[in-house]
This record gives structure tokens, C-alpha cells and sequence, in this order.
């Protein structure tokens, strides 16, 4: 496809997580720094947006459920109420999805948008490339060759980071869940590993959120160690801040883990082997993967954090 010479404004969409936003970041960045100057609107879950939109990465967030785009994503027959007038002010729309293709949205969109300007992209389990990195392909040879002149994907895939933050501090950020039972790291794994960080005099945050509500019975019975704070659904304003001071992040496969990867804090994240392919992390990530996480044994863990602290 070719490239857009001058763009006023793109309508973008990213559906899903915090971790199918982030994989879909570098493309974002991309577009961002292939059009300064240009609008951009995404459609995404609101308290993940928010985390681009702080960040000046884009302009405005729209949630999926807008009554604005009610007829995009609803088979009721609603009316359209403008809808082909308001897309029309836009040059460029995107989407990126994964797993089992479905073309309801893009249909609808390339229906009443005016011609040629919706372009989406599909990533299927089989592909075996990294998902971010897929995204990331696609997107740059859709915009051309204005895109390509120092716009690497490793140039986009760092977030935009705060210059009055600094690391230096001996702290970690510990984040023991996920979306999913089957990517979690057992918790009492993750509390030896923060109390041997505290016997070695660092201080951290263990961070957990609604998906992790099931641990807090554990966490209340347990003494972290000193200088050790259990931080309970953050905003990820918060969290961003404190992961781009942190010396070092641990967790699992989920979206704060890839938030810790994009602000390039040094992190060591427990993969499923399934899913380390498409899922990985960019950025200054060490993977430790096994057929189940319980595989993964503590040693193996302290011995990869210890050797990135210099404990050794």
C-alpha cells in the first residue's frame, strides 16, 4: 500500500488489554513519528489509553462502547447517526487484531468510510512470528516509505519516558499475577524471591490488581520485609512511574509486564514455552520459560535477578 503524504488526523483501533495495547504500541509510535503534527484518536479500553495519551503518543482515547460507535460493533440494525460524516474526517484507519479472524468491524468500517482509507491487520496463533514485530511490519509497509527513515522498531517501541524519575534507588517491583491461572508463577515463589531481595537490602513494591484479588488471603498472612509496600490496584500512571525507577521488574506473562519492558526497566518475566513466541516482550526483557510455571524453579529465577543486581 502506499503512504499518506499528508495526514490530518487517524482513527486507530486496539481492542483487548493492557498487553494488546503494548504489542500494538511500536505501531502507534510509528504513526505518531511518521505524522507529529497529525490527530490521532484510539479506540481502546479507557484506563489503558490513558497511559499513550499522558505520554503525548496520542490524542484522544474513545472507549469501544461509545454510543458514537455503537453501530460498528452491534448487529441490531442501529441507526447511523452521522457515523459516515464523522469518519470521513479521517485519513487513516487502522486496527490490529490477533487470533480468530473476524472481518465484522473492518467491514463495517470500510462500508462507511470513504474508500481506501481503513486498513487493518490480523495475527493468527500459527504465525510464527513475534506479535509486536508482526504489527510492527505491517504497519510500515502500509504507510511507506516516508515511515521508514529512523523509525526501527526498536526506535518505536520504547515509551516516551519522564525525566524527573531516576533510578538508583535498590528497588524492585514484583507483579505476581495474570490474566490467567495457567501463566501464573506459584505466589510463594515470588514471596522467597522478595524476601531474599530484602535480606539483600533492596527495597520494592509488590504490586497486585482485580485479577489477583485470590492472593490477598496469602499476602495478608505474610511480613514482607522492611521497606517492602503491597500496592493494591495502582493506576497505571502510578505504576509507570514507579517501574521506570525501579532497578528491576519480575513478573509473569501479562500486560503489566509488557508495560515494564516499553518503559525499559531491566525485567525478568516467566513464560509458558506455548507462548513465548508471540507473546514475548520487547525491550530489556530476560525470558524464563518452561512447559508449566511451576517448572521454573526458584533457583533459576534468583540466580537470572541476582546476576542483574550484581548480588554475585
Amino acid at each position: 500500500m502506499c503512504g499518506i503524504k499528508k495526514m490530518r488526523c487517524a482513527l486507530l483501533f486496539r481492542l483487548g488489554g493492557l498487553g494488546d495495547l503494548l504489542v500494538s504500541y511500536p505501531s502507534i509510535s510509528l504513526i505518531r513519528k511518521t505524522y507529529p503534527l497529525a490527530g490521532l484518536t484510539l479506540v481502546c479500553r479507557e484506563e489503558y489509553g490513558a497511559v499513550l495519551q499522558e505520554k503525548g503518543v496520542v490524542n484522544q482515547i474513545i472507549r469501544s462502547d461509545s454510543p458514537r460507535l455503537l453501530p460498528l460493533f452491534s448487529d441490531s440494525g442501529a441507526p447511523v447517526d452521522n457515523l459516515n460524516e464523522w469518519l470521513g474526517q479521517f485519513d487513516l484507519i487502522m486496527g490490529w487484531m490477533h487470533g480468530e479472524r473476524d472481518n465484522a468491524l473492518e467491514n463495517r468500517l470500510t462500508a462507511a468510510a470513504p474508500p481506501g482509507r481503513c486498513r487493518f491487520f490480523y495475527y493468527q496463533p500459527e504465525m510464527p512470528e513475534q506479535i509486536s514485530r508482526f504489527f510492527f511490519r505491517k504497519t510500515l509497509e502500509s504507510l511507506g516509505q516516508d515511515s521508514q527513515a529512523g523509525r526501527g522498531f526498536e526506535k518505536c517501541g520504547l515509551l516516551p519516558l519522564d525525566p524527573r524519575r531516576a533510578k538508583g534507588r535498590k528497588l524492585v517491583v514484583v507483579h505476581p499475577g495474570s490474566g490467567s491461572e495457567r501463566k501464573i508463577w506459584p505466589l510463594g515463589n515470588f514471596l522467597e524471591v522478595i524476601n531474599r531481595l530484602g535480606q539483600k537490602e533492596f527495597k520494592g513494591a509488590l504490586v497486585t490488581g482485580e485479577a489477583e484479588k485470590r492472593m490477598e488471603a496469602l499476602i495478608e498472612k505474610t511480613a514482607l520485609p522492611l521497606g517492602w509496600t503491597w500496592l493494591r490496584s495502582p493506576s497505571l500512571s502510578m505504576l509507570s512511574g514507579l517501574l521506570q525507577e525501579a532497578d528491576l521488574y519480575l513478573g509473569n506473562d501479562s500486560g503489566i509486564t509488557h508495560l515494564a519492558a516499553a518503559l525499559g526497566t531491566e525485567s525478568v518475566a516467566l513464560f509458558r514455552n506455548d507462548l513465548v513466541a508471540p507473546w514475548r516482550p520487547y525491550g530489556r526483557a530476560i525470558l524464563l520459560s518452561a512447559p508449566t510455571l511451576e517448572e521454573i524453579s526458584i533457583e533459576s529465577v534468583w540466580k537470572t535477578i541476582s546476576g542483574l543486581l550484581r548480588l554475585v
